[in-house]
Order: structure tokens, then C-alpha cells, then sequence
């Protein structure tokens, strides 16, 4: 048996928007006339998000993606990954890390990096009070690195700011759009769909196993994701790299 390597989606076979649909339209003996596309396309989402969610009950860092900046002299301030550049809107942060005095400034090594306080400016008391220790002061949409770094000479550091963080899901709307799920799960979409689809034809026996099979393979993927845990993002013993899953989609910048 081949062994697991990490959830992917880049995979050649694995299944898009188009082929779930004619998966539907098969599978419930319809066609394209029957229901719009576009009726088809909530359908098929809303059972696509069920499925998510239940991976995310197991560990949400399914779903974590990373976002890397420079680390320069200035006010502190970075901006969050909010979705308006080329990193995705996220639903939460998980940590951020600072590579403040690497060897090299323009390949910061993994180990060179340091994990940063998360802290909420409002429970700050003394305004005037002064950071040692690496700190994030959390604001609307960005946040505020301290100490400031001051050191010209030692300064851009080429990625030297990476934030792991839970991304926000898209929803499936091109034909080529392919669902970020394992790819032996994604027929569990097209069960969840014929749910709705056998409602509409009044087809009693199409819904009720649909309905179990839709619940069968919730429980499956459930299973599934909880034997195969990411990595917690950090660096221990023996590691070279902070860990987590490789998500060709969740290497972005901040900036």
C-alpha cells in the first residue's frame, strides 16, 4: 500500500466541478435542463462546506496556509492576509514567526526563525511600556511587530515574517475547480447533491439512499482525517522545517 503523504489537491484524476456534475446528472438520471447551473452550483457547495466542516472537527490545520513577508525596518506594521493581494482571506490566525538576525538575510534558515506573542493591544496598561521579548500587538486587518527592528545593515530579511493561519474556503464555481478535500472523498459530494436532486424529482427511494450514503461517508472522512494529523506548526526536536501540510495553494505573501 502506498504510503500517505499529506492532503492534496493537485492530483491529475482527481475530480473537478464539471465532472461532479455529470456524476449528478448521471447518478440521478437528469440532465442539464432539469436544474440551472447555477441552482446545481449551491447544491453542490452546500454539501462540499458540510464535508469541510467535518474535516475541520477533526483539526482545522487542514486548512492552514502560510503567508510570508519581509521583515524591515519601520513602524512594526504588517498586514494580514485578507484576501486583496495574492493571499487568501483567512478565518483565523495560528502564529507568526520572525526570522530577526538570520545568517544569511536573504534565505533565512527554518530554525533561524523565532514563534512571536500574540497579544491584544487593549490589555496592554502602560502605553510607554517597552517589548522585549518578540511581540505582535493584533489590530482590524494588521499588526504591530515589537521591538522594532532598527539595524539597517541587517535589514530586509527575505521572508523573515511568516503567518500560519486557517484560509477561508472558496466555493466550487468553474468547471476546472477542484474540491480541496481527499481526493478519494470527493464522491461524497455528488451523494450530498442527489439528496437535493431526488427531492425535486420526488424520487423517495434516490433520497433515502442518498441520505445514507451521505451520512456514511461523513463519518468516513471523519475517520480518515483523524488517522492523518498535520504536524503542529512549531519547531521540535529532530524537525528541520516548522511543519504542517503541503498545500500547493497556501504559499503566499503578505505583502
Amino acid at each position: 500500500m502506498t504510503a500517505y503523504t499529506g492532503l492534496k489537491y493537485s492530483d491529475t484524476a482527481t475530480a473537478t466541478l464539471a465532472g461532479l456534475k455529470q456524476d449528478i446528472y448521471y447518478l440521478g438520471k437528469v440532465n442539464a435542463s432539469f436544474i440551472a447551473d447555477g441552482d446545481l452550483n449551491r447544491i453542490i457547495n452546500k454539501y462540499y462546506f458540510q464535508l469541510q466542516e467535518v474535516v475541520r472537527s477533526v483539526n482545522e490545520n487542514f486548512y492552514m496556509g502560510e503567508a510570508t513577508t519581509d521583515l524591515v525596518v519601520g513602524d512594526g506594521s504588517y498586514t494580514f492576509p485578507d484576501g486583496t493581494g495574492t493571499a487568501p482571506a483567512y478565518e483565523k490566525i495560528k502564529s507568526i514567526w520572525a526570522a530577526f538576525e538570520p545568517a544569511d538575510i536573504t534565505a533565512p534558515l527554518a530554525s533561524e526563525y523565532q514563534r512571536v506573542n500574540i497579544v491584544d493591544p487593549d490589555s496592554i496598561s502602560d502605553p510607554s511600556y517597552s517589548f522585549t521579548e518578540p511581540t505582535a500587538l493584533m489590530y482590524g486587518n494588521y499588526f504591530v511587530l515589537l521591538p522594532l527592528v532598527t539595524d539597517i545593515t541587517k535589514y530586509p530579511v527575505k521572508d523573515g515574517l511568516k503567518m500560519y493561519y486557517i484560509t477561508e474556503q472558496n466555493k466550487l464555481t468553474l468547471d476546472v475547480d477542484v474540491p480541496k478535500l481527499f481526493p478519494s472523498f470527493h464522491d461524497a459530494i455528488t451523494q450530498g447533491a442527489l439528496i437535493d436532486i431526488a427531492e425535486r424529482k420526488g424520487d423517495d427511494k434516490l433520497k433515502a439512499d442518498s441520505v445514507a450514503l451521505f451520512k456514511k461517508r461523513l463519518e468516513e472522512i471523519k475517520a480518515y482525517a483523524s488517522s492523518r494529523l498535520p504536524d503542529e506548526v512549531g519547531l521540535v526536536e529532530g524537525q528541520d522545517s516548522m511543519g504542517g501540510w503541503e498545500f500547493p495553494w497556501c504559499k503566499n505573501s503578505m505583502s
